[in-house]
């Protein structure tokens, strides 16, 4: 048998690629759908910080129209308040404790010996104590220290809302006026050392001793007096 000769094969035609051109790629997206999304939510964000600041600004607003609109009613009228005051005689009136010094305000301070009624005014004073001194001297006798002063002192810390101040009278001779004075200066010095204000003291001027049989220190003392409203006497 003869032998067919063999048919040669044909090498597929396939477009041969350039080595010199570079390789070909699909073309990039657009991110301009990137950038609009961004300002979208951008704005988006913007209007929401917006609308919160107007919410929280309305609500503080309200807030405080309602605290104004509750303190002003529930704000006393002062014009009121000192009408009704004027107008009230004070006879047997139960509000006359909460402004006027009471015998258990001296028993608060340590004064346990005062009873009710002790606090009686005579022409707006009352003579509260004397404070002896010794002769010729600024010094005070014994049995008389600071621990009075700080009873005083206690009595006004207690009872700053009250209607009282203190006057001194130091009670002297003509020839030593000068020494009287000083000694009521004493005092004075000791009381606002012990918390009472300089402004709620007066110190009068000296009044001649009565010198009799049964004083014979009449003129190395001042005497302590407490100035109030006479509707404050207890009697």
């Amino acid at each position: 048998m003869q032998q067919q000769p063999e048919t040669p094969v044909t090498p597929s035609s396939m477009p041969q690629l350039n080595p010199e051109l570079p390789p070909h790629r699909p073309p990039k997206k657009s991110k301009l759908w990137l950038w609009i999304t961004l300002a979208i939510v951008g704005v988006l964000v913007i209007v929401g910080v917006i609308v919160t600041i107007i919410i929280v600004s309305n609500s503080s607003t309200s807030s405080a129209d309602t605290t104004t609109s509750r303190q002003r009613a529930t704000k006393p009228d002062k014009k009121n308040n000192d009408n009704e005051e004027d107008g009230d005689n004070w006879q047997g009136s139960t509000t006359k404790a909460t402004k006027c010094l009471t015998s258990a305000d001296f028993r608060r301070s340590g004064y346990t010996h005062v009873k009710d009624g002790y606090f009686v005014l005579e022409n707006g004073k009352f003579n509260f104590r004397s404070i002896l001194f010794k002769p010729d001297s600024t010094q005070y006798q014994r049995g008389t220290s600071n621990v009075e002063m700080a009873k005083l002192g206690m009595l006004y810390k207690f009872n700053t809302d009250k209607q009282f101040s203190i006057e001194l009278v130091p009670n002297e001779t003509s020839e030593k006026s000068k020494l009287a004075l000083e000694r009521a200066d004493k005092i004075k010095h000791d009381l606002v050392s012990n918390g009472i204000p300089e402004r709620k003291i007066t110190v009068s001027e000296p009044t001649v001793a009565d010198h009799d049989n049964s004083d014979d220190t009449a003129d190395g003392r001042v005497t302590i007096y407490f100035v109030a409203p006479q509707k404050c006497s207890e009697k």
